[in-house]
C-alpha cells in the first residue's frame, strides 16, 4: 500500500515537472516572435489553429447553448411568479448558473472532446514517425511551429466559446419566454442580467479561460510527447490526456467558483 501511494505521488510530481518544464519551453520560444518572417508565419499557424479551435465549434456551441437557454432557463422564468424582485432573482440565477458554471465547463468539455483529442493525435502522430527530428534537422523548432500556436489560441478559442454560449443561452431563453410573456422587453431582459454580472465575474471567467484554455493545450501537449514508437501509443495518448484534462479543468473550475464565492 505505502509502495502504491508512493508510485502515484512520484508520478504525479514527475507529470506536474513535465508541464512546468513543457511551459517553459513554450515561454522561451516567444522570443522569437520579434523575427519578422518568424513572427508571419507563427501567425499563419496561430489563425489556422483558432479557426479549427474556436471557429468550427460555433455548431455545437449553439446548440448546447439552445438547449440550456430555451429549456432550462426560460422554463424557469415560467415558474416565477411575475414582478420586479423574481425578475432580478432569475437574473441573479442566470449568472451563476450559465455565465459563471454551465457556460465555463460546456465550452471546456467541447475545447478537450473537439480540439484538444485532435492535436493529441495529430502530434502524436508527427511524433510516432519522427517528424520533430526532420524539423529540427532543418534548423526549425516543432515547439515554436506546433506548440506555440496551441498554447495562445486555446485560451482565446476558450474565451470566444465561453462569450458566444452565453450570448446565445440569453438570445435563446428570452425569445422562449416570450411566448408565455409577450410583454417582457428585451431590454429589460438584458439588463437585469448585466446589472448582475460584476467585475469579480468578468476577472474569474477571464482566468477560467485563459489558465484552463493554456492547462488543456499543454496537457495535450505533454501526452503526445509521450508517444513512442507503436501506433496503439496515440489512442493510449488521447485517452489518458482527455482525462486528465477534464480532471485538471473541472478542478481549476470549482476552485475558481469557489473563490468567487468566498470573495
Amino acid at each position: 500500500m505505502i509502495g502504491l501511494v508512493g508510485h502515484y505521488t512520484r508520478s504525479f510530481f514527475t507529470y506536474m515537472g513535465d508541464i512546468t518544464g513543457l511551459l517553459t519551453l513554450t515561454i522561451k520560444e516567444i522570443k522569437h516572435l520579434t523575427h519578422p518572417a518568424r513572427r508571419a508565419i507563427f501567425f499563419f499557424l496561430f489563425k489556422r489553429q483558432l479557426f479549427n479551435t474556436g471557429v468550427r465549434a460555433i455548431g455545437i456551441n449553439t446548440a448546447i447553448a439552445i438547449i440550456i437557454g430555451s429549456l432550462m432557463m426560460a422554463r424557469l422564468f415560467a415558474l416565477l411568479p411575475p414582478g420586479k424582485s423574481m425578475a432580478e432573482f432569475y437574473a441573479n440565477f442566470f449568472v451563476i448558473v450559465v455565465i459563471r458554471e454551465l457556460g465555463p465547463l460546456i465550452s471546456g468539455i467541447i475545447l478537450i472532446a473537439r480540439s484538444a483529442t485532435a492535436i493529441t493525435a495529430e502530434i502524436g502522430h508527427l511524433k510516432l514517425y519522427n517528424e520533430f527530428e526532420v524539423l529540427q534537422a532543418q534548423k526549425m523548432s516543432p515547439i515554436f511551429i506546433f506548440l506555440l500556436p496551441v498554447f495562445f489560441a486555446f485560451p482565446l478559442s476558450l474565451l470566444l466559446m465561453f462569450i458566444f454560449f452565453n450570448a446565445v443561452s440569453i438570445l435563446s431563453a428570452y425569445f422562449v419566454i416570450l411566448l408565455d410573456d409577450p410583454t417582457l422587453s428585451f431590454t429589460f431582459f438584458l439588463s437585469a442580467i448585466l446589472s448582475k454580472i460584476t467585475m469579480l465575474e468578468v476577472i474569474i471567467t477571464l482566468c477560467k479561460a485563459l489558465i484552463g484554455g493554456s492547462l488543456i493545450g499543454l496537457i495535450s501537449l505533454h501526452f503526445s510527447g509521450k508517444v513512442g514508437g507503436r501506433f496503439t501509443d496515440i489512442s493510449r495518448a488521447i485517452s489518458s490526456s482527455t482525462t486528465a484534462q477534464l480532471i485538471a479543468f473541472f478542478t481549476l473550475n470549482v476552485g475558481l467558483s469557489l473563490l468567487a464565492y468566498q470573495l
